[in-house]
């Protein structure tokens, strides 16, 4: 007996049905099917982003500004133009030193005791002033051989020539005169030869004075102490014109000639002055170019061992380009930059590179004649484009 079964329509049946007879190939298909759709929002997003980094290539940089913004700001701008026959400063770190060309060495030429010392460390002497007292078996010796010499060239020099014959009167002549030269070398003036001549000197004791006016910067000495030939008892130096040595960087084309014009300030004292000397061999240990400046110490303001900065008076590039201190900002990257006026109302930051001083403004290079540069304003600007360029996702 056969029963027959009749199968009704229902939604469940419909899916029931289906599933039992759709292929296992199709069944693949339809999983294959379902992970198509988030690939296919994969490639729409992958798509979005890329469309979007189109737009940003094509966004405009730079900062625009309403006209009543303009106003707000009192923004102002002006055209580069080229300078002619200008000069420029350049201010590079300096020590003051002692003027070489005026500093003396006073040493001992003879092995010698240290009796009494009459100058002092820091002291100003004035040309012939005692600077120590010594003795020396030499110097005794010296005494004696020149007041003998002394005397007997003045009895053959009075007598004259044809009286006591040509050859002694050239031997008595020869001999004092080089005695006095060796009582010059052991470091005795006019006054103390005379002295020695006329018999009025303590045998073996000398004073050492000072050759010219200055300063005693060194003394390494004490009372007492035997010094041999050739060590130093003082060093003197004349403050009246002192040397500023400058450290210039190695900039290729740079030379800075003889004569020009600089200032040496330290603190609130400026002192103006000219370069005496350049180098034109770098520093092997600080890679800077050397040049000395001559200053006038009038006063006495000036000493050994201060620091300074000198501000060289130079010629100008060829049409130079220069703009006020406040048209320069510092970009993202901390190189200097100014805000060009493409247009209006929009502010493009550019790139640009110093090349000194002129006058109170900068000289700028990397930039062309005629552009149009932001100077009141451009640190708001710089500003705004700092804020723009903040990126919370670090993109």
């Amino acid at each position: 007996m056969k029963i027959a079964m009749k199968f009704q329509k229902t939604p469940l049946a419909i899916a029931l049905l289906a599933t039992l007879s759709f292929p296992s190939w199709a069944q693949d298909n339809h999983n294959h099917g379902q992970n198509a759709a988030p690939v296919e929002n994969e490639s729409h997003g992958q798509e979005t982003h890329e469309q979007h980094g189109e737009h940003d290539d094509h966004e405009e940089t730079g900062v625009t500004l309403t006209a009543e913004q303009q106003a707000m700001l009192n923004l102002q701008v002006i055209t580069l133009q080229p300078q002619e026959n200008a000069t420029r400063t350049l201010s590079v770190p300096a020590e003051i030193t002692s003027n070489q060309y005026r500093t003396w060495v006073v040493p001992v030429r003879i092995d010698s005791q240290v009796q009494s010392r009459s100058a002092t460390l820091g002291q100003h002497l004035q040309k012939g002033d005692p600077i120590a007292t010594l003795f020396s078996p030499a110097m005794a010796q010296l005494q004696s051989d020149l007041q003998v010499a002394a005397d007997a060239w003045q009895r053959v020099n009075n007598l004259g020539r044809r009286t006591v014959g040509n050859q002694r009167y050239l031997d008595a002549q020869g001999n004092y005169q080089s005695l006095r030269a060796r009582a010059k070398g052991y470091g005795l003036d006019d006054d103390a030869i005379a002295a020695i001549e006329a018999g009025n000197s303590e045998k073996g004791v000398y004073t050492l004075t000072a050759p010219d006016d200055g300063l005693v910067l060194e003394d390494a000495f004490q009372q007492g102490q035997w010094l041999t030939a050739g060590s130093s008892l003082v060093t003197l130096v004349d403050e009246s014109e002192l040397w500023a040595e400058a450290a210039l960087p190695p900039t290729p084309g740079l030379q800075i000639a003889t004569g020009t014009p600089a200032t040496v300030i330290i603190g609130d004292t400026e002192v103006a002055g000219k370069v005496i000397q350049s180098g034109h061999r770098l520093n092997p240990v600080t890679r800077t170019l050397s040049v000395r400046v001559a200053v006038p110490n009038a006063g006495h303001l000036l000493h050994p061992g201060m620091f300074a900065d000198v501000v060289l008076t130079l010629a100008a590039p060829d049409n130079a380009l220069t703009v006020p201190e406040e048209a320069l900002t510092r970009g993202p990257d901390g190189d200097w930059q100014l805000f060009v006026e493409e247009e209006p109302g929009h502010y493009q930051p550019v790139e640009i590179q110093l090349n000194g001083q002129l006058e109170n403004r900068r000289i700028v290079t990397g930039i062309e004649p005629g552009t149009r540069v932001v100077t009141q304003g451009a640190f708001f600007l710089a500003s705004e484009m700092a804020k723009s360029g903040f990126d919370i996702h670090n993109h």
